[in-house]
């Protein structure tokens, strides 16, 4: 028995070129002058950048230039690196950025909401902050909010924040595992160091994505790939060798978070046609 892995049907180069139309589909083809890309220095929005970024390059020749912009968010639990990073995603990329600091606006809401307490609390308000940053900076431009999610981390396992990360106008690499997303940013010529950045949300100090979990991102893919295939949770630990507390939280966590990946309910009641 062998779980099986995704990969990128015809080469990375013409995968590369699938998800660059799709990334004109999203901002052109919507009507928006271009894309607005909250940078972290982590591999997710880097990767995003650097496909918007030739995307748009592409499209020079088809009319008005598609435009892209790069937000910087630090807050006082992010490493200097992650604000540095993120500038220099920008710098190579030729895009106008900007530095926002979250700090001073969580400080004046947490004033007001003494609920916020704990650390954890205090990084999803960071993460709700920025969605709110850069939906504003892109009305304002007419873009379109580029999101950074991956399979891995908002697909399988729901580690995003909802009204965070999560509120974006499209995901353009939704479908690529964490594995993926690597490949397709060191296609794409991101340097290396940033292509093999340890993967943190910047919700506290020291957070890691995988420290955190207990596990990487590679074993969360593998297990969901496994249970697609329909496969048991001890078909799966035969085939892997996995801990069975690493597979049963892995889908402990997809099921807990199927809300994060759906629309709002709508509640039900009998409703008729008739003249008005």
């Amino acid at each position: 028995m062998k779980i099986q892995r995704v990969y990128f049907t015809h080469g990375i180069e013409k995968a590369t070129d699938e998800l660059a139309d799709e990334v004109i589909r999203f901002t052109r083809e919507t009507g928006a002058d271009g894309g607005v890309v909250g940078l972290s220095g982590g591999i997710d929005s880097t990767a995003v950048a650097y496909l918007c970024k030739y995307a748009f390059d592409r499209e020079v020749n088809q009319g008005k230039k598609l435009r892209l912009y790069g937000i910087v968010m630090p807050s006082k639990v992010n490493h200097i690196n992650d604000e540095q990073d993120g500038l220099r995603v920008a710098k190579n990329l030729g895009i106008e950025s900007k530095v926002i600091p979250i700090e001073p606006i969580a400080n004046v809401l947490i004033t007001q909401i003494p609920e916020v307490k704990t650390g954890f609390d205090r990084g999803n308000l960071y993460a709700e902050l920025r969605a709110v940053v850069l939906s504003r900076i892109a009305a304002a431009k007419n873009c379109r909010v580029m999101g950074t999610g991956n399979r891995d981390e908002d697909y399988v396992l729901g580690y995003f924040t909802k009204r965070g990360d999560g509120a974006v106008d499209n995901n353009i690499l939704g479908n690529l595992p964490k594995r993926l997303v690597r490949e397709l940013a060191r296609h794409l010529g991101v340097p290396e160091n940033l292509v093999n950045r340890v993967s943190t949300a910047g919700l506290w100090q020291g957070q890691t994505d995988e420290g955190e979990l207990g596990y990487s991102y590679e074993q969360a893919e593998l297990i969901k790939n496994g249970f697609d295939q329909g496969y048991t949770a001890s078909q799966i630990q035969e085939a892997t060798c996995f801990k069975r507390e690493i597979i049963d939280d892995v889908m402990k966590r997809h099921k807990a978070t199927e809300h994060k990946r759906n629309v709002p309910p709508v509640g039900k009641v009998n409703l008729s046609y008739g003249e008005f």
